[in-house]
Protein backbone atom coordinates (compact mmCIF):
# COMPACT_ATOMS: atom_id res chain seq x y z
CA UNK A 1 0.00 0.00 0.00
CA UNK A 2 1.29 3.48 -0.79
CA UNK A 3 0.96 6.32 1.73
CA UNK A 4 -0.29 9.31 -0.27
CA UNK A 5 -0.92 11.53 2.76
CA UNK A 6 2.55 13.06 2.60
CA UNK A 7 3.28 12.09 6.23
CA UNK A 8 4.66 8.63 5.42
CA UNK A 9 3.54 6.98 8.65
CA UNK A 10 4.67 3.43 9.18
CA UNK A 11 3.17 0.54 11.11
CA UNK A 12 4.81 -2.53 12.60
CA UNK A 13 2.66 -5.60 13.31
CA UNK A 14 3.64 -9.04 14.57
CA UNK A 15 1.39 -12.00 15.33
CA UNK A 16 2.35 -15.50 16.45
CA UNK A 17 0.33 -18.59 17.29
CA UNK A 18 2.09 -20.92 19.71
CA UNK A 19 0.94 -24.28 21.06
CA UNK A 20 1.92 -24.52 24.74
CA UNK A 21 1.05 -27.96 26.07
CA UNK A 22 -2.75 -28.17 26.17
CA UNK A 23 -3.10 -24.44 25.36
CA UNK A 24 -3.58 -22.84 21.97
CA UNK A 25 -2.11 -19.35 22.33
CA UNK A 26 -1.86 -16.29 20.14
CA UNK A 27 0.10 -13.12 20.82
CA UNK A 28 0.10 -9.93 18.81
CA UNK A 29 1.74 -6.52 18.79
CA UNK A 30 1.23 -3.41 16.66
CA UNK A 31 2.86 0.00 16.72
CA UNK A 32 2.51 2.99 14.44
CA UNK A 33 4.42 6.23 14.25
CA UNK A 34 1.54 8.61 13.61
CA UNK A 35 0.92 11.54 15.97
CA UNK A 36 -0.79 9.32 18.57
CA UNK A 37 2.04 6.75 18.69
CA UNK A 38 -0.48 3.96 19.25
CA UNK A 39 0.90 0.68 20.61
CA UNK A 40 -1.37 -2.33 21.06
CA UNK A 41 -0.46 -5.70 22.55
CA UNK A 42 -2.69 -8.69 23.10
CA UNK A 43 -2.62 -12.34 24.03
CA UNK A 44 -5.23 -15.07 24.05
CA UNK A 45 -5.32 -18.71 25.06
CA UNK A 46 -7.86 -21.50 24.83
CA UNK A 47 -7.96 -25.07 26.01
CA UNK A 48 -10.30 -27.99 26.51
CA UNK A 49 -11.82 -27.84 29.98
CA UNK A 50 -14.35 -30.37 31.14
CA UNK A 51 -16.73 -31.02 28.26
CA UNK A 52 -16.10 -27.63 26.66
CA UNK A 53 -13.58 -24.95 25.78
CA UNK A 54 -12.20 -22.23 28.07
CA UNK A 55 -10.80 -19.08 26.44
CA UNK A 56 -9.08 -16.07 28.01
CA UNK A 57 -7.80 -12.86 26.48
CA UNK A 58 -5.91 -9.68 27.38
CA UNK A 59 -5.43 -6.55 25.27
CA UNK A 60 -3.77 -3.28 26.14
CA UNK A 61 -3.64 -0.19 23.97
CA UNK A 62 -1.30 2.71 24.75
CA UNK A 63 -2.34 5.84 22.89
CA UNK A 64 -3.83 9.23 23.74
CA UNK A 65 -6.31 7.30 25.89
CA UNK A 66 -5.00 4.03 27.33
CA UNK A 67 -7.31 1.01 27.44
CA UNK A 68 -6.95 -2.45 28.97
CA UNK A 69 -9.42 -5.27 28.42
CA UNK A 70 -9.53 -8.75 29.96
CA UNK A 71 -12.02 -11.46 29.09
CA UNK A 72 -12.88 -15.08 29.80
CA UNK A 73 -15.42 -17.35 28.10
CA UNK A 74 -16.55 -20.94 28.38
CA UNK A 75 -18.54 -22.85 25.78
CA UNK A 76 -19.94 -26.37 25.91
CA UNK A 77 -22.95 -28.45 24.97
CA UNK A 78 -25.74 -29.65 27.22
CA UNK A 79 -27.49 -32.47 25.43
CA UNK A 80 -27.71 -31.08 21.90
CA UNK A 81 -27.87 -27.40 22.97
CA UNK A 82 -24.84 -25.12 22.61
CA UNK A 83 -24.16 -23.08 25.77
CA UNK A 84 -21.71 -20.20 26.25
CA UNK A 85 -20.97 -17.78 29.10
CA UNK A 86 -18.49 -14.92 29.17
CA UNK A 87 -17.10 -12.04 31.19
CA UNK A 88 -15.28 -8.93 29.97
CA UNK A 89 -13.73 -6.09 31.98
CA UNK A 90 -12.63 -2.88 30.24
CA UNK A 91 -10.61 -0.10 31.87
CA UNK A 92 -10.14 3.12 29.88
CA UNK A 93 -8.33 6.18 31.26
CA UNK A 94 -10.82 8.86 32.25
CA UNK A 95 -13.81 6.49 32.15
CA UNK A 96 -15.52 4.20 34.60
CA UNK A 97 -14.55 0.52 34.32
CA UNK A 98 -17.06 -1.50 32.33
CA UNK A 99 -17.94 -5.09 33.22
CA UNK A 100 -20.04 -7.24 30.91
CA UNK A 101 -21.48 -10.70 31.58
CA UNK A 102 -22.98 -12.63 28.67
CA UNK A 103 -24.78 -15.94 28.29
CA UNK A 104 -26.20 -17.78 25.29
CA UNK A 105 -28.01 -21.04 24.69
CA UNK A 106 -28.92 -22.28 21.22
CA UNK A 107 -30.87 -25.38 20.25
CA UNK A 108 -31.18 -26.78 16.73
CA UNK A 109 -34.74 -27.66 15.80
CA UNK A 110 -33.85 -29.33 12.48
CA UNK A 111 -33.44 -28.47 8.79
CA UNK A 112 -31.21 -25.44 9.42
CA UNK A 113 -33.43 -23.81 12.04
CA UNK A 114 -32.55 -23.06 15.66
CA UNK A 115 -33.94 -21.18 18.63
CA UNK A 116 -31.79 -19.23 21.05
CA UNK A 117 -31.75 -17.11 24.19
CA UNK A 118 -29.10 -14.50 24.99
CA UNK A 119 -28.49 -12.50 28.16
CA UNK A 120 -26.23 -9.46 28.60
CA UNK A 121 -25.57 -7.50 31.80
CA UNK A 122 -23.35 -4.39 31.64
CA UNK A 123 -22.26 -2.37 34.67
CA UNK A 124 -19.82 0.41 35.38
CA UNK A 125 -20.49 2.81 32.50
CA UNK A 126 -20.28 6.50 33.36
CA UNK A 127 -23.70 6.96 31.81
CA UNK A 128 -26.52 5.20 33.66
CA UNK A 129 -28.36 4.79 30.34
CA UNK A 130 -25.50 2.58 29.09
CA UNK A 131 -25.84 0.19 32.04
CA UNK A 132 -28.36 -2.56 32.41
CA UNK A 133 -29.45 -6.01 31.37
CA UNK A 134 -31.16 -7.39 28.32
CA UNK A 135 -32.64 -10.72 27.33
CA UNK A 136 -33.13 -11.73 23.72
CA UNK A 137 -35.19 -14.69 22.55
CA UNK A 138 -35.15 -15.57 18.88
CA UNK A 139 -34.78 -18.02 16.07
CA UNK A 140 -32.45 -18.32 13.12
CA UNK A 141 -32.69 -20.09 9.79
CA UNK A 142 -29.88 -21.18 7.47
CA UNK A 143 -30.55 -22.09 3.85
Amino acid sequence: MIDTSGTFNSTLAVKAALPLGPLSTTIGYTQDDNSDKNTTMGASASMAAGAGTLSIGYVTSDATTDTTQMSAAYSTTMGSAAVAVGYTSTDTDGSANTNTITGRISQSVGTGASVFAEFVNRTGKASASAEGSSLLLGSSFAF
